[in-house]
């Protein structure tokens, strides 16, 4: 576990912050036992954890040329970020980090899109999403809760 990790599960006091050092996050090895030994921790992580691009590409399941495509659209609005020191490919670089869970509900919130064939496109090709237009900021609302109970909703059609 990173110690960025660390910080997000203390921001949301699933551990207790112990150390004066803000670089090197210092817990009690217990704590992370317990948290580690919790059914509900994939759940817990999806709501305290930001991901960076190429790892919401691989929690979505598709390729990052595809979340790009997400992110273009205004589907998925950035979290927050780090910079990054790739000191051999020319120094410090700005990665931008999603929420999980907005992730993981993308299929939820854009049933209209065909996920399955995004996740099956080849290689090198263009992705399925780069022909759908932005979203308008103020304009394109999804609401999940409560959706059964919308007026004009009749049930499952299956």
């Amino acid at each position: 576990m990173t110690a960025s990790a660390v910080g997000h599960l203390v921001a949301a006091g699933l551990l207790v912050y112990l150390g004066g050092d803000t670089q090197y996050a210092d817990v009690h090895p217990d704590q992370v036992a317990a948290l580690a030994r919790r059914r509900d921790l994939p759940a817990l992580l999806d709501r305290h954890l930001p991901l960076g691009p190429d790892q919401a590409a691989v929690r979505l399941g598709v390729r990052r040329t595809d979340f790009d495509q997400v992110v273009r659209l205004g589907w998925l609005p950035p979290v927050g970020s780090v910079n990054v020191d790739y000191k051999r490919q020319g120094g410090v670089t700005t990665v931008l980090l999603y929420d999980a869970q907005d992730v993981a509900l993308l299929e939820v919130a854009r049933p209209c899109v065909d996920w399955r064939a995004v996740r099956t496109a080849r290689a090198g090709s263009r992705s399925l999403l780069a022909a759908l237009d932005p979203v308008v900021p103020g304009q394109d609302r999804v609401f999940l809760a409560g959706w059964r109970g919308s007026p004009g909703w009749a049930g499952p059609r299956w």
